[in-house]
């Protein structure tokens, strides 16, 4: 008996109608809870929000930099478009369009039109908007055909008794005023709440001023609201397809969100009708009106398009939403005789492609996990072929190369100089968006230099809106992913007649080389797609000889390779750099101080001990060799100033941190002196330790036989390392021997 109790809570579902109460309730309701009477705007806006932003710190580590860099430049990671890989831009402009609809703005009167090319993830877009309003509760009059907002009633009354009723609520504009606190915006008023709502529909009116008991005079007071959940199975949620005509679909997105996919590639947009045009003009009135023509029975049976009857009107709440391409909306502004008229009730927001390279290599990896059988990646296998379908995305002509920018684009700290800043100073910002420019002085402490940095807002700026729009889509690449997949689980024999079946990103390389070639014959090609295959061409370029430079695709994955092997040769880098940072700074105050001996920290029996040394002016001159900076008076100026980088330096961290706590993101507790910390020091220090590896490296590369004992265990120990980087046998041998074969260590 109790598991059939258990049981039976645990099949129980939501009821669609929630709580049934009177509209003088309502009304009541209204001071302390004006969102009840919210349009579909609002509802969809406080639906989204309330399901929160992404916590970064939970995210994969492979998209921390990225979703950090956008909250940064204010764009958060809406938890309801988690799915929508790369969308955060596009869903802040959506957001941006609904929150100004939900406030009375013009854009409540417009239809949202998603544009972009197939596969851009349109579609994903619009499901996501549809699955965030589900279950979502909006009151309703009982029985309207489009589940009008309550609110609609009182236009049935004259200004002045509205006044009246404002007044004994306390719902007026000065109550409002007085209610808020201080700073605070106050919450609407009801005469804010009217103005965004609708005339009572036919059956509405009907019930209110006919449908009454016997000598019953017509009072909106007992008219019954219901509380009702959205729902793709009943109204709220509604799909226009070739099922059912417009005004079906718009009846049931009402209070909602109605969505028309492929709304100008349809025969409802391309005129062969005289229904479909009545079809397409019929939205024009829902939105500039807000409102459908009443000509239509409720009966979900009966077709639209068979009567024009204009029996009354129905108030229309949605959010409408097109789904198109950029060749179907231009043909049919074309076949228009006034395409001014759609034109100006639309609302058209570019939906790119992903910019993201880690965002697309999700994607692959969210399509390769649902595989039943699969090879194994090594770990640059998905991501380079995600960067090569990012920077056919991008705008190829830009002073910066266009892998440092995806590189930016993906939450990557590039200090990369301008080389002629020509935006106003309100724009020249830093990493993240902050202004941001360096003083670099030339020998004198009077004469400095700005320096202006390229950041992912200047990126965003010129390239505009229209980025992304054009490249390898998601369909194609995904395509490929799939062929390539095939091929290796096809088997290769290893020199040891094993069987292998995993892919290598060397490779990857090659098949996408050889597939771009293909493809770059496919007959009917559009010039911008051939366009977008010979760029791609171009960067997948491979070495004309052993020492001969790649295309920037390969030379990005050398250089990721290299850092790997590097790291793996020295697991102790950030502390021999630590230790490096510490004794510059002692020994350069004490030269510029005039001193000849300085005390630092060195290893005494395994233990730290303080101890006094002669000023090493020889290692100093080692380090600014490193740091590219010319012998004479330079080395001498720099030596002065870096304790005094040191304060100024700790000042903007702290600062930056604290306007990071304010804004709610997670920020250190404190600011930490690292050897980091300043950037052209850290750059000499990263380049010296750099080069003592790769010499290290170089010589453990070599035959077994010139190694000795002590260089066998090290070469051993880090291939491990190298191979727990997610490496299998085969890719690790493949990444080897291109590494060896290139020397890459003295790059």
């Amino acid at each position: 008996m109790a598991n059939h109790e258990k049981l039976h809570e645990l099949l129980g579902l939501a009821p669609v109608v929630v709580e049934k109460i009177t509209f003088g309730e309502f009304l009541s309701r209204l001071k302390d809870n004006p969102q009840i009477a919210d349009t579909a705007a609002a509802t969809l806006v406080r639906a989204i929000e309330s399901k929160g932003e992404v916590d970064i710190k939970s995210a994969p580590p492979t998209l921390r930099p990225y979703l950090t860099m956008l909250k940064k430049m204010g764009v958060p990671t809406w938890k309801a478009f988690k799915k929508v890989r790369g969308s955060q831009r596009t869903v802040a402009r959506i957001l941006n369009h609904l929150r100004a609809a939900a406030a009375n703005g013009y854009q409540l009167r417009l239809a949202l039109i998603l544009k972009g090319g197939p596969g851009s993830g349109k579609s994903y877009l619009a499901d996501a908007i549809k699955e965030c309003l589900e279950g979502e509760i909006v009151y309703t009059v009982k029985d309207c055909p489009v589940h009008e907002n309550p609110v609609n009633l009182l236009n049935l009354l004259p200004p002045e008794r509205i006044d009246e009723i404002a007044e004994m609520l306390e719902l007026t504009k000065e109550h409002r005023a007085k209610q808020c606190a201080p700073g605070q915006k106050p919450l609407p008023s009801l005469h804010d709440l009217i103005a965004i709502s609708g005339e009572p529909c036919q059956v509405c009116w009907s019930k209110v001023m006919e449908n009454l008991p016997d000598g019953a005079a017509p009072n909106l007071l007992d008219i019954e609201i219901h509380a009702e959940r959205l729902s793709s199975r009943k109204f709220g949620v509604s799909t226009w397809s070739k099922d059912c005509t417009l005004a079906q679909a718009l009846r049931k997105g009402s209070r909602g969100v109605t969505d028309m996919p492929e709304l100008f590639g349809s025969t409802a947009a391309t005129g062969q009708q005289s229904e479909s045009v009545d079809e397409i003009d019929l939205l024009l009135e829902a939105t500039n009106d807000r409102r459908i023509p009443a000509g239509c029975n409720a009966d979900e049976s009966d077709s639209c398009g068979k009567t024009r009857a204009r029996n009354g009107f129905e108030p229309i709440d949605s959010v409408m939403i097109g789904q198109t391409n950029d060749g179907a909306f231009d043909r049919f502004l074309k076949d228009q005789a006034d395409p001014n008229k759609f034109t100006r009730r639309f609302a058209p927001i570019n939906v790119p492609y992903i910019t993201s390279v880690s965002e697309e290599e999700a994607a692959y990896w969210e399509q390769v996990s649902n595989m039943r059988d699969k090879p194994h990646f090594d770990p640059m296998t998905l991501k380079i072929a995600a960067l090569l379908a990012v920077t056919s995305r991008m705008k190829k002509e830009h002073d910066v190369d266009i892998v440092s920018r995806a590189r930016m684009y993906d939450g990557e700290q590039l200090t990369i100089e301008m080389k002629n800043p020509t935006l106003p100073q309100s724009q020249n910002s830093g990493g993240f968006g902050r202004p941001l420019s360096t003083g670099g002085s030339t020998g004198s402490a009077d004469v400095k230099k700005e320096v202006v940095l390229w950041s992912v807002g200047h990126f965003w700026a010129e390239a505009g809106e229209d980025e992304g729009m054009y490249g390898l889509n998601m369909p194609t690449m995904l395509k490929l992913i799939s062929e390539a997949v095939e091929l290796a689980l096809r088997g290769a024999p290893s020199p040891t007649g094993e069987e292998h079946k995993c892919i290598s990103t060397f490779e990857m390389l090659q098949f996408l080389r050889a597939r771009i070639k293909q493809m770059q014959k496919t007959p009917g090609l559009t010039k911008k797609e051939l366009e977008v295959l010979t760029n791609c061409e171009e960067y997948l370029k491979g070495p004309t000889s052993m020492d001969g430079k790649a295309g920037l695709i390969e030379e990005e994955y050398r250089r990721v390779l290299r850092r790997q092997f590097l790291e793996v040769m020295a697991p102790d880098f950030d502390r021999r750099a630590t230790e490096i940072f510490e004794r510059y700074r002692i020994h350069a105050r004490a030269l510029s101080s005039g001193d000849k001996k300085c005390f630092e920290m060195v290893d005494v029996g395994g233990r730290k001990e303080k101890r006094e040394k002669d000023v090493d002016v020889s290692f100093l001159n080692d380090i600014e060799t490193w740091m590219k900076l010319p012998t004479g008076s330079e080395r001498d100026v720099y030596r002065r100033s870096v304790e005094g980088q040191i304060t100024p330096y700790l000042i903007a961290e702290a600062e930056r941190l604290e306007a990071e706590k304010l804004e709610g993101s997670e920020a250190p507790e404190k600011v930490e002196l690292t050897w980091r910390s300043l950037p052209k020091l850290a750059a000499g220090i990263s380049a010296k330790l750099n080069d003592e590896t790769a010499k290290k490296l170089g010589r453990l590369l070599k035959s077994e036989i010139e190694l000795n004992d002590e260089e066998k265990t090290q070469r051993r120990e880090a291939l491990e390392r190298f191979s727990k980087l997610g490496y299998c046998e085969h890719c690790r041998n493949v990444a080897l021997t291109y590494f060896n074969d290139y020397q890459l260590w003295k790059l």
